[in-house]
């Protein structure tokens, strides 16, 4: 029995004095707790945040505590609280960046950005339909938006259910070296999707653009596609006769006057003044939305006199477009159609005739003459073009009924 009593006082802490006491009761406290392997508490935290520390012996205790009072006069509550593991990672990495230049708040401030989208995280789909409904606002034609709703829907499908934000240029690379396109395609989808991507940063979907790095896409210009004079002729000899001439209009305007496809068949008869010679392209017809007038050449306006009196469209009915298109084409010997060949022959025939770029281009609608000048000048020769700019009618035509717009 005074055994046992022996070695219950050797497991009972010494009592402190009255100094020691005072101190364990301040921050951060020392207590005593019976039955752990280490009974000595260094209870550090503040505010619930911080660590504990626990030690065999009191005198481990009280080092840790003085150690860690000393610290918080040095650095304050903040830095007492701060957990030790956290301060080492914080070292770590503040290490690392700084090899590269960067700070904690930069690298933080990155993550943010790019994991958390200032205006939130929308999907792919959400974003396409996002930024066609700002350009429909924003007064974008019907057709435009029908290509962007096509190109960038393709797109969407293949990402769908994506946080745009999510979507890399690696990944949107790998997806376009997937695709059977010509270099010119994935050229025109490398800028559509740009466009896509800067309309997500900028409303704050994303915080920078995939496409942004990505480079240009060289290729060949394409061969120009023209008719020679004998195919015109052909042309517009077979348009006389089919559907009763109703494309002999259409057909003559594009060849002797330049107009694309998309203003001839938004072009009505009010705009176009045999008597003085010019054909007005509105700036609701004209593809850049710029007025231009071009001009009727002597023997444009003998193809169109039969229709001095027309009124409505040019192109009465849309669906004239198809079939019977096809058929005078076909009738002319041109199945096989070169694209945009009548516009493309009008610029070449003109250039080479008035050898004068800037006044060709003017008549076209273009921006840059110089661009014209490259891709036109050589086509053909002067005397084919002095040949061009006489084709006209043998006699009048019957003019047939024109239906109102």
């Amino acid at each position: 029995m005074p055994i046992q009593c022996q070695l219950l006082r050797m497991s009972t802490p010494n009592k402190p004095d009255s100094k020691t006491t005072k101190k364990r009761s301040t921050w951060p406290r020392v207590r005593y707790i019976e039955g752990r392997p280490k009974p000595w508490l260094v209870d550090a935290r503040i505010a619930g945040k911080g660590e504990r520390f626990f030690y065999a012996t009191a005198t481990e205790a009280d080092t840790k505590a003085d150690a860690l009072r000393i610290g918080r006069k040095n650095e304050g509550d903040e830095g007492a609280s701060f957990p030790t593991a956290l301060r080492i990672e914080a070292a770590a990495c503040a290490a690392r960046l700084a090899a590269l230049g960067a700070t904690l708040t930069e690298a933080t401030a990155f993550f943010v950005l790019h994991a958390r989208p200032e205006k939130g995280s929308v999907t792919i789909e959400e974003l396409v339909a996002k930024f066609l409904h700002a350009k429909k606002a924003n007064g974008c034609r019907a057709e435009y938006l029908r290509v962007q709703g096509h190109v960038l829907g393709k797109f969407g499908t293949h990402f769908t259910g994506r946080s745009a934000h999510t979507i890399g240029k690696g990944e949107i690379v790998e997806w376009f070296d997937a695709q059977p396109w010509a270099m010119r395609t994935r050229d025109n989808y490398r800028i559509d999707l740009g466009n896509l991507f800067g309309f997500a940063v900028r409303e704050g979907h994303c915080a920078a653009n995939p496409l942004a790095t990505m480079g240009e896409v060289h290729y060949d210009a394409p061969e120009i596609g023209i008719v020679t004079v004998g195919e015109a002729s052909n042309l517009l000899n077979a348009a006389a006769t089919i559907e009763g001439g109703a494309l002999l209009p259409y057909v003559a305007i594009a060849l002797f006057a330049g107009l694309r496809t998309s203003e001839l068949l938004k072009l009505e008869w009010a705009q176009v003044s045999i008597e003085e010679r010019h054909i007005v392209v509105g700036a609701h017809v004209a593809k850049g939305r710029a007025r231009r007038t071009v001009t009727i050449s002597d023997n444009l306006a003998a193809w169109l006199e039969p229709y001095a009196n027309a009124t409505g469209m040019i192109v009465a009915d849309k669906a004239l477009m198809r079939g019977p298109w096809a058929r005078v084409r076909k009738a002319a010997g041109l199945a096989a159609w070169k694209k945009n060949a009548m516009r493309h022959s009008f610029g070449s025939y003109h250039v080479a005739h008035h050898k004068n770029a800037p006044a060709t281009s003017l008549e076209m609608g273009h921006d840059n003459p110089e661009q014209l000048f490259q891709n036109y000048r050589a086509l053909v020769k002067a005397t084919d073009a002095a040949k061009f700019w006489t084709l006209a009618p043998a006699k009048a035509g019957k003019v047939v009924a024109m239906r109102a717009a």
